[in-house]
């Protein structure tokens, strides 16, 4: 099995916002001026709740500004130190003190987890008054990136974020007796096939279970889509049955069970 590490897909999932609140519904819109309240010096602000697709809050979600500058001269980029904010018990965000530039803004990976190092929600839509922006692209990538820019001086507030949880895979690997396969990389194979086409495509790579056996690998797709999960642990493989996964939707149960009894 080829082994392509899948899990470095760490994602800022990000927008082009430059609107005039009030100037009517637009949407994916990259050369309106943004106006809004002023606030003293040359930083700015940005401020408003997540919610999901059913309008609920979204608590305790990192949220992340990634400020970025080209030297005219070099043709280098730098990357000062980000910003970011978590969610409050209403879903409620506010970052400061951004400079003047472009930057990114998106949600933040979980750093802390090494396992799978991913995000756990995807960006749908940023609301600023009237103006609505739709990320271009939904799937995680680090190399399709909106830009973000606000006035020197403007506080952007009452913006309204609405997130998705991903769509994963949540396996865990025993052996035959039922031990875990615990804290161990295995190479993993995704078979993925349309409910109503014959085209496939898939995931390969690796993945790191934890101590209890578990892995998880992100599947984000905008239909529903067959599955069917093969591991392989020093020669020893699994593979599940096939099932359906429908947008939004996550399997959390699978079990893999590989053969024989745990390697000492």
């Amino acid at each position: 099995m080829n082994c392509q590490n899948l899990l470095y897909r760490i994602v800022v999932m990000s927008v082009v916002i430059c609107a005039l609140l009030g100037c009517g519904e637009t949407e994916d819109t990259s050369s309106v001026v943004l106006s809004e309240t002023g606030i003293e010096g040359d930083t700015s602000g940005f401020s408003g709740r997540v919610v999901d697709e059913s309008g609920n809050p979204v608590v305790g979600l990192a949220l992340v500004i990634q400020p970025f500058k080209l030297d005219d001269n070099t043709g280098v980029w730098t990357y000062p130190p980000p910003l970011g904010a978590e969610t409050d018990a209403a879903g409620r965000f506010s970052i400061t003190d951004i400079r003047p530039g472009e930057f990114q803004f998106g949600l933040a990976p979980d750093y802390q987890n090494k396992l799978h190092f991913e995000t756990e929600y995807q960006l749908l839509s940023v609301r600023i008054g009237a103006f609505v922006h739709h990320p271009k692209d939904l799937h995680p990538s680090p190399f399709t990136r909106d830009t973000f820019s606000i006035t020197p001086g403007v506080r952007i507030e009452d913006v309204e974020v609405t997130v998705r949880l991903r769509m994963r895979i949540r396996a865990k690997i025993v052996f035959s007796d039922g031990t875990p396969l615990a804290n161990k990389e295995v190479d993993i194979n995704i078979r993925a096939q349309g409910l109503h086409e014959n085209s496939v495509g898939g995931i390969q790579g690796s993945v790191q279970t934890d101590a209890q056996g578990y892995f998880v690998q992100y599947v984000d797709r905008n239909k529903a889509t067959r599955y069917r999960v093969s591991v392989e642990y020093k020669g020893r493989c699994a593979t599940s049955e096939t099932f359906v996964l429908r947008v939004g939707e996550r399997r959390e149960d699978l079990i893999l069970r590989l053969d024989g009894k745990p390697i000492r």
